[in-house]
């Protein structure tokens, strides 16, 4: 199937104009002229799109997904230690936190809004549940190569799931005594030391 390149142009226009509307003024703040605006593409276009703020928002969680958070899932960690693999990781969200902070507060909206609607929670589920099943791999590649002891793989996944998701309380809460740098550098770590033999 031939995507047609100016269409795609001009959803990507929309999408990164919603993203960050929505990052400023919340989901239910949030207006079809406000992307309008942001957009500088005409109120027909949007609506050529999408039909409505909540289809355009479940559309912009896959976007966000894709064209927004660390892409570290794509990457090819095979030559590292699963140590090393992490801290990798625990890297790329630095850099996504230092460059692109409204990632992070985009990823708080979806939390929102997930919990009063089934097709966002459903989509956010989906996303959460790539990351878990990486770091699950990780983890076990660190047992069998016997650089990590003999843990429960799906605690020790989510244990380090939800300290990386952590930096969204530095994207919130911007003066803070340690930084989200060296919070999520020294949460690894931790992490990696209740891990090893």
């Amino acid at each position: 199937m031939m995507i047609n390149p100016i269409k795609d142009k001009s959803k990507n226009q929309i999408l990164d104009a919603a993203l960050k509307v929505f990052v400023k003024k919340g989901y239910a703040e949030t207006r079809m002229e406000d992307i309008v605006l942001n957009s500088g593409l005409s109120k027909g276009a949007i609506y050529h799109h999408y039909s409505s703020k909540r289809e355009l928002f479940l559309s912009l969680i896959d976007y966000w997904e894709s064209n927004s958070f660390p892409n570290f899932l794509e990457k090819d960690y095979s030559q590292l230690s699963a140590s090393d693999t992490l801290r990798c990781v625990v890297s790329d969200i630095v850099y996504t936190f230092k460059n692109k902070k409204y990632v992070f507060l985009a990823e708080l909206e979806f939390w929102s809004l997930a919990n009063h609607d089934l097709d966002v929670r459903n989509k956010t589920k989906s996303i959460y549940n790539k990351l878990l099943l990486f770091f699950k791999a990780v983890i076990n590649k660190g047992i069998k190569k016997e650089e990590f002891k003999n843990l429960n793989i799906e605690v020790a996944a989510l244990s380090i799931m939800t300290s990386i998701q952590g930096v969204i309380w530095f994207s919130i809460f911007e003066k803070t005594d340690v930084s989200a740098e060296e919070y999520l550098n020294d949460v690894i770590e931790f992490i990696l030391h209740g891990f090893k033999k």
